[in-house]
């Protein structure tokens, strides 16, 4: 593979690899900070319609 072939492969995945890492890291931030903080559970009262 000729060297300038294979600097073009590298600055085309670099940018690609690079957004997969962001995207990996802001997923795992999101799931550690909703695994701290548990949704509250809210109980809803079931009424009855008369017709």
């Amino acid at each position: 593979m000729k060297p300038e072939t294979r600097r073009r492969l590298l600055t085309l995945w670099l940018p690609v690899t690079l957004a997969f890492v962001v995207v990996i890291a802001a997923w795992a931030t999101l799931i550690t900070i909703a695994s701290k903080n548990p949704v509250e559970m809210i109980e809803v009262e079931k009424s009855t319609v008369e017709k």
